[in-house]
């Protein structure tokens, strides 16, 4: 009784001993594999990072002057990521909500509202300064006539006071009305159609 208790014992024994020497190799087998794998990154990010680099500039045939390096490729272009920024989405969505028998037009040239007068070169230095000029939001009627145009305040944004001044010397020669918007003060959503259609006191106009 003594020797199969023994025996079994000494089984027991070598099992586990197996089973923790295998799961020890295995253990060894991950850690190699993960290190073989990190060497394969870091060798490709340093290869991209070569192939990146700008060339080095070398020494010309004649040894005197180095060679010019080849020109680094341009950045590419990426998208804005807002269309408006946070106050004029909102007042884009009060003029959707408050007029929606109107079209509402965001980023809009001046040169697209006011008609240029004269010909030639005049004509085209006046579209030229015209166009550089952006109105926030213009509001046309179904039949795309313009009924007004509506520019959010930005104290020290990107129009400055004589830009202001100039875009609201233009539009009011032009007949077109123009409605400011503070930011700080918001209309209401039922005042929309009063404030830029007209039948109430409107700033700017």
């Amino acid at each position: 009784m003594m020797a199969w208790f023994l025996f079994t014992l000494m089984v027991g024994a070598i099992v586990a001993y197996c089973v923790w020497d295998y799961r020890r190799k295995a253990a060894l087998r991950e850690a190699a594999s993960q290190e073989r794998l990190l060497q394969l990154l870091e060798a490709k990010t340093a290869a991209k990072a070569a192939a990146d680099a700008p060339p080095a500039s070398t020494p010309a045939a004649d040894g005197n002057a180095p060679a010019q390096a080849l020109p680094v490729a341009a950045a590419a272009p990426s998208g804005k990521e807002r269309f408006l920024g946070k106050a004029e989405t909102l007042v884009y969505y009060l003029l959707k909500t408050g007029i929606p028998d109107h079209e509402v037009f965001a980023n809009v040239t001046l040169a697209t509202v006011v008609r240029q007068e004269g010909g030639g070169f005049d004509q085209e230095q006046q579209l030229r300064r015209f166009s550089q000029h952006q109105l926030d939001f213009v509001i046309c009627d179904k039949s795309m006539r313009i009924v007004a145009v509506v520019d959010v305040e930005s104290p020290g944004g990107t129009d400055t006071a004589g830009a202001q001044r100039f875009k609201s010397d233009t539009l009011k020669a032009a007949g077109v009305r123009l409605v400011l918007v503070n930011p700080k003060s918001v209309p209401r959503r039922e005042d929309i159609r009063a404030l830029v259609c007209g039948g109430t006191a409107a700033a700017g106009s």
